[in-house]
C-alpha cells in the first residue's frame, strides 16, 4: 500500500508536467482506480505496470537496472581484447571504462610499438556494448590521446583537464559506437570526437551520460537516479544520444558475434539451384570448378609420361588450400579500418 502511494504521488508528478505541455492528460488517481475496480488484474502487477511506466518515461533521468549490471560487462582490466590488424593498426576492446583502461591502453600502445615491426599507422577504440561510470577514468583514457592542455570533462563535482605531453598516442583514431554505448563510455566517445582524436562510427549511443545516485530496491534490483549532467570542454552537456560521424546500421545480435569473432561469416550468400546436365553449356554454368581444356597432343604427352590427367588437375588447384588471408566480415569495423588506411595516407602525405 505504501508502494502504491509513492507510486500515485511520482506518476502524478509525471502527468502533471506532461500536462502542462499537452493540457489534455487525465489524473493518474483516476486511471488507476478505474483500472483497478474494472479490470481483471491483481494490485500487485498493477502496481508493477506503474513502476515500468514511470521509469520508462523518466529515461534516462532514471534507470532500473539489476544490482550486477555495472560489473558483469567488465573484467580486471577493462580491456576485453587487443588485436593487431595487417600488422599495422592496433584494436582495443574496452567493455567497461574504470581507473584501469588509461593505463593499459598506453602500456599496451607502447609495448607494441616497440616490438612491432611495423610501423603503427592507426588505432581502433571499440566502445560497442560498453559502459561505466567512472567519467575522471573517461577523461584519463581520452588524455592517452591527447599532447596539450585542454578542458576534458565536467561532471558537476569535478572536472579534468588534458595535460601537455610528448607521448601522447598520435596516430589516427577511429571510435566504434553503437545504440548500447552509455555512461563513461559515450562520454570518452564524445571527448575523444570533440578534440579532434578521432571519429565516430557505428550507431547512435544509448544516451545515458549522467552522474547517477544509485538506490538498491528490496527486488535486488538499482534505481539510478541523474543528479548531475556531463559536459564536455565545459560547454555541451551530453543530455542526447550521440550521432556517430559515420553511420552504420548493424544488428545487435550480429555485432556481438562478429565482436567475438571479427571473421565470422553469419550470413552466407544464397545459392540457386545447380541446372540440369543438358543445359550446361561449354562456359559452365553449374557451381563446379571450370577445368582446364586439354588438346590431344597435351593428352598424348601426359599419356607418354604416365601422368594422370585428374592428379595433374588436382596438382593445379589443390582442394581445400588457398593463400588468401582471412577476410573481415564485422562492416563497423571494417568501415573504421578504411578510415585509418585512408588518414594514414593523408598523414604521411603531409609530412616533410
Amino acid at each position: 500500500m505504501i508502494l502504491a502511494r509513492i507510486l500515485l504521488a511520482a506518476l502524478s508528478l509525471t502527468f502533471a508536467v506532461s500536462a502542462s505541455v499537452t493540457n489534455d492528460l487525465p489524473r493518474f488517481e483516476e486511471i488507476y482506480k478505474l483500472l483497478r475496480e474494472n479490470m481483471p488484474v491483481s494490485a500487485s502487477d498493477l502496481d508493477k505496470a506503474a513502476v515500468k511506466g514511470i521509469v520508462r518515461q523518466l529515461q534516462p533521468q532514471a534507470l532500473l537496472d539489476s544490482g550486477a549490471a555495472s560489473t558483469t560487462s567488465s573484467n580486471a582490466t577493462g580491456v576485453v581484447k587487443t588485436r593487431i590488424f595487417e600488422n599495422a593498426f592496433v584494436y582495443f576492446d574496452i567493455a567497461s571504462v574504470n581507473d584501469r583502461v588509461a593505463d593499459k591502453i598506453a602500456d599496451t600502445y607502447r609495448e607494441i610499438a616497440a616490438t612491432n615491426k611495423t610501423k603503427i599507422k592507426g588505432v581502433v577504440i571499440d566502445l560497442r556494448f560498453a559502459d561505466g561510470y567512472d567519467y575522471p577514468a573517461a577523461a584519463k583514457t581520452a588524455d592517452d590521446f591527447l599532447n596539450n592542455e585542454q578542458p576534458l570533462l565536467d561532471w558537476g563535482t569535478g572536472s579534468a583537464r588534458a595535460t601537455k605531453k610528448r607521448n601522447a598516442i598520435s596516430v589516427p583514431l577511429a571510435i566504434l559506437v553503437n545504440h548500447e554505448t552509455s555512461g563513461a563510455a559515450e562520454a570518452l566517445a564524445a571527448v575523444l570526437r570533440d578534440t579532434n582524436a578521432g571519429l565516430l562510427i557505428g550507431g547512435a549511443t544509448a544516451g545515458h551520460a549522467s552522474v547517477y545516485k544509485s538506490f538498491p530496491l528490496t527486488s535486488g534490483e538499482n534505481l539510478r537516479i541523474a543528479t548531475a549532467q556531463i559536459k564536455i570542454a565545459g560547454k555541451q552537456s551530453l543530455s542526447a544520444p550521440l550521432k556517430p560521424d559515420i553511420a552504420v546500421d548493424v544488428p545487435a545480435d550480429d555485432e556481438k558475434a562478429w565482436m567475438s569473432d571479427p571473421y565470422k561469416v553469419l550470413h552466407k550468400p544464397e545459392t540457386t539451384k545447380a541446372p540440369e546436365a543438358d543445359s550446361i553449356s561449354d562456359e559452365g554454368t553449374s557451381n563446379a570448378p571450370i577445368r582446364r581444356r586439354i588438346n590431344e597432343a597435351e593428352l598424348v604427352r601426359q599419356q607418354k609420361e604416365g601422368v594422370d590427367p585428374e592428379e595433374d588437375l588436382a596438382t593445379e588447384h589443390p582442394k581445400g588450400k588457398t593463400d588468401e588471408p582471412p577476410v573481415l566480415s564485422d562492416p563497423v569495423l571494417l568501415r573504421g579500418l578504411d578510415l585509418l588506411k585512408g588518414l594514414s595516407v593523408v598523414q604521411q602525405a603531409r609530412q616533410p
